[in-house]
């Protein structure tokens, strides 16, 4: 399987580069802003900027169902994530491919940041559940204090581009692969994905694409790759019933 990525990934960049306003490319244009704001002093202008980019991108990529509570509120909800993100103790996340050598303390720092946005989103989510204004019908949306890895990986990778998007097709296209245990654990998982790139023959044809697709990360590469798998395997199922 791995010795198609490069087919794989262009399949799934070039369905969607040549359709004006295609959804998919809210994550071009939240991670390359993202990009153009990391190494600055964000100002209020700047932030505000940032948090619409993050809520539209999620919106278009489906995060803003109706039992999802970040629903519940406008994109301002989002500044202690923009500043957890932007935050240059992640710095190395920003560019894993120039610090592969590093693995212990990407895998460190990236349980950190998944940790914090995950606290920061739990604390925000029981804000809004406990708030005596919220409608009924719209409470049973929030019984639980979980957050969905799904909503902290999205998140990451429309800013940092550091995780792929763990979604159904994602998950699918993944977890057919012999190197990939089952279930999402954030330590664990982000390794297994480190060790798929620097497989030699891998890391070629990522880095290959890396350069040809601008701003694209390593992870997002990986994220089209496992996704096109996943979808291609669910239309084969449906076709075959």
């Amino acid at each position: 399987m791995t010795e198609k990525i490069k087919e794989t990934v262009l399949k799934f960049y070039t369905s969607i580069k040549d359709i004006p306003g295609h959804r998919y490319k809210s994550w071009e244009h939240c991670h390359k802003y993202f990009l153009t704001i990391r190494n600055k002093k964000v100002g209020d202008k700047e932030l505000d900027l940032a948090q619409l980019h993050l809520a539209f991108y999620l919106a278009s990529w489906g995060m803003y169902r109706g039992s999802s509570f970040i629903l519940q509120k406008d994109y301002m909800i989002f500044r202690d994530i923009v500043n957890i993100v932007l935050n240059k103790s992640y710095c190395m996340l920003w560019e894993i491919e120039n610090n592969i050598g590093k693995r212990e303390d990407l895998s460190r720092l990236f349980f950190t940041i998944y940790n914090e946005i995950e606290n920061k989103l739990r604390k925000l989510k029981g804000d809004i559940k406990n708030h005596p204004d919220l409608f009924d019908k719209e409470k049973k949306y929030i019984k639980s204090e979980h957050i969905s890895y799904t909503l902290i990986t999205k998140i990451l990778l429309g800013t940092v581009g550091c995780i792929p998007a763990y979604d159904r097709l994602f998950k699918k296209g993944l977890y057919n692969q012999p190197f990939i245990k089952k279930g999402f654990n954030p330590k664990r998982s982000f390794a297994q994905l480190l060790d798929f790139y620097i497989d030699d023959k891998n890391k070629r044809e990522i880095d290959d694409l890396r350069i040809n697709l601008n701003n694209y990360t390593i992870m997002k590469i990986i994220d089209m790759y496992f996704w096109q798998i996943g979808w291609e395997s669910e239309k084969s199922e449906y076709h075959k019933r």
